[in-house]
């Protein structure tokens, strides 16, 4: 868990707050305190669950920092701090989990802990890291549209941005288990979760039409309706 605000003593008061809420529920909580945001955008490699992360701070946009952190992770939970409620609707943008407005109550804070946390345990089981050049990325699953396979590197369509990994379908396929996710043709694999159409040799997922091969027709139609039918 990070915390990100300029101020010192409102960044203590939520550390002294985590220190309660771990004594409370016999848990352990590590939380790490930023005061400038360059230092924690240069830093940051998807390795918190969830962010606290002030709206108003000097020379940094918050809601600005919110963006530059989804560029590398579209997973981890945004909660917004801040002096003035108005500013908590820019987090529909970038997908934060909730708000709280200071000052901060202890009562108030372990309620949005405690919805951190169990948004965290949601999508645990329901994002993947992808290690590219540019770094780690922690993508949803869901947010993923298809992969295909380019020389050595799979190609990570997302409904955000482009990622190119090494690696091969079969590896992935194993990776991802049980997930609803099937070749639509060799070298490609798609997420049934963004299609939009099957016709008799494309598949449309997003906005984009995809060929959908003689040889994995069947299976891929099977296992859709399969999806469609809860099996997955």
């Amino acid at each position: 868990m990070a915390i990100l605000d300029d101020t010192k003593s409102d960044a203590q008061i939520l550390v002294k707050y985590i220190e309660k809420f771990q004594v409370e529920r016999n848990d352990t909580i590590q939380a790490d305190v930023y005061e400038a945001s360059f230092d924690f955008l240069e830093e940051y490699n998807s390795q918190y669950d969830v962010i606290f992360l002030d709206i108003e701070m000097p020379g940094s946009d918050g809601l600005q920092v919110a963006h530059e952190i989804r560029k590398k992770d579209q997973a981890v939970g945004i909660i917004f701090v801040t002096n003035m409620a108005q500013y908590a609707i820019s987090g529909y943008e970038v997908n934060a989990i909730d708000f709280i407005v200071k000052p901060v109550s202890y009562y108030l804070f372990s309620e949005k802990l405690e919805k951190a946390i169990r948004f965290s345990k949601r999508r645990e089981q329901r994002q993947i890291l992808l290690n590219s050049k540019a770094g780690v990325h922690r993508i949803l699953l869901s947010d993923i549209l298809y992969v295909e396979k380019e020389k050595d590197n799979l190609v990570f369509h997302t409904l955000g941005e482009t990622i190119r990994v090494p690696g091969t379908i079969k590896t992935l396929k194993d990776k991802l288990g049980n997930m609803p996710f099937s070749e639509c043709t060799h070298g490609c694999l798609v997420n049934f979760e963004n299609v939009r159409y099957i016709g008799k040799d494309m598949v449309l997922v997003g906005k984009k039409e995809l060929p959908l091969s003689r040889r994995m027709r069947k299976q891929f139609t099977e296992e859709y309706a399969e999806y469609i039918g809860g099996g997955f």
